[in-house]
């Protein structure tokens, strides 16, 4: 089959000519219900039922199952339609729910807020400016690639890390992790847990190790000290600090990461508790903000992106930087990305841009003559290399 290519067809005929686990992605929007004549015959959209559209729809995706390889992701935008104009039908939900019960694992729910959306004249309910992305796959393993889309981390967000949890610069450094001092260090009663606490000293934030039980561990420490014939008060010298005290009586603290790592070649133990006393689990709360950037958005599955007008006289035109997160993260270079319902060709651009290839379908003969043309300048760059 051939690649980069819109063919003028419909999706279901598109993807019968496709093999078995052929493409790694699908990005699209299927027409609304209700709302739109694109003016060719057999659209969909048009069905005289909302549950003849939802069928449709399922019978796509059936294919699409089959088409898809086993790790890869299905991106679908769709809007909402009010039943004769005062209920909302909830199409969006009740696809998604026909694609569960499909074998189909729904990952996310997105939400794409349109601030910018048509405005409307209704004075009985609130404006509609939202629609929704579902992002799914066949199976529990596919490809993801987060880093590719985290938003760049802020440089103020990264100089707050240069102050400890009190406020004070060159004090604990908050980027390292598990690191622990005076009355920050707490134990909370008797779970065997260690946490870092804020500057109000109120919220775990960075550490939480799963600690041994601290009668046996003060009794496997009290031998190696005998055995060394070492004294607390040497071992105090030797850490200048009051700290070695507290790790040898009854109900006292632990070690850190760093002072256990110490003690042991003082006292030259064997390596029974190292898995606990020195490797660290991040489990909750605040830790040191990745390299590559955050989560993208400040709810990671909420997208501020405006509508964008289009010149090519298609109603539904993507703005482009509402396929930038799915491209990137849900296919891999060089991937295929197949769009049921191509239109003018915005998800084909971003592919080839993104240095993945595309598979499209378009009825509308005029849709297809507007995506290749929009396309042809970046399909001749591939020419190229």
């Amino acid at each position: 089959m051939e690649i980069n290519k819109v063919y003028n067809e419909s999706c279901l005929e598109t993807l019968s000519k496709m093999p078995n686990e052929f493409i790694d992605c699908v990005i699209t929007s299927p027409p609304y219900w209700q709302l739109r004549d694109y003016g060719y015959e057999g659209q969909w959209g048009l069905e005289s039922s909302y549950n003849e559209y939802l069928e449709h729809l399922w019978q796509m995706m059936d294919e699409i199952w089959r088409v898809l390889k086993d790790d890869g992701t299905v991106w679908i935008n769709l809007g909402d339609t009010y039943g004769g104009g005062k209920c909302l039908l909830l199409l969006p939900h009740r696809f998604a729910i026909g694609c569960i019960e499909r074998g189909w694992i729904m990952r996310n729910d997105v939400i794409w807020a349109k601030r910018n959306g048509m405005p409307e004249s209704v004075t009985d309910r609130f404006t509609k400016k939202h629609e929704y992305i579902f992002f799914m796959t066949k199976k529990e393993k596919y490809y993801f690639d987060l880093d590719s889309v985290r938003d760049k981390v802020k440089p103020e967000s990264l100089k707050r890390y240069e102050y400890d949890y009190t406020g004070n610069k060159g004090g604990i450094d908050r980027s390292m992790l598990g690191h622990t001092s005076g009355n920050k260090k707490h134990l909370l009663g008797d779970a065997p847990q260690y946490f870092v606490l804020d500057k109000n000293f109120r919220n775990p934030i960075v550490e939480v190790r799963d600690l041994p039980d601290h009668n046996e561990l003060r009794e496997y420490l009290s031998n190696s000290r005998k055995l060394k014939n070492i004294t607390i008060q040497e071992i105090e010298d030797i850490f200048e600090s009051q700290a070695p005290h507290h790790w040898f009586e009854k109900n006292g603290s632990f070690p850190t990461k760093e002072d256990w790592v110490k003690l042991k070649e003082i006292l030259s133990f064997d390596d029974t508790y190292d898995k606990q006393m020195v490797e660290v689990e991040i489990k909750s709360g605040m830790k040191q903000n990745n390299p590559k950037g955050k989560n993208p958005g400040d709810v990671a599955d909420f997208w501020d992106v405006p509508t964008k007008g289009s010149t090519s006289e298609h109603y539904a035109s993507y703005n482009d930087n509402l396929l930038k997160k799915p491209v990137l993260s849900g296919c891999r270079e060089n991937g295929i990305i197949y769009d049921p319902f191509m239109g003018t060709g915005s998800t084909a651009e971003v592919a080839l841009r993104s240095n993945r290839f595309f598979i499209g379908s378009e009825m509308s003969e005029d849709y297809v003559k507007i995506a290749e043309k929009r396309i042809k300048q970046y399909l001749s760059q591939l020419t190229l290399f």
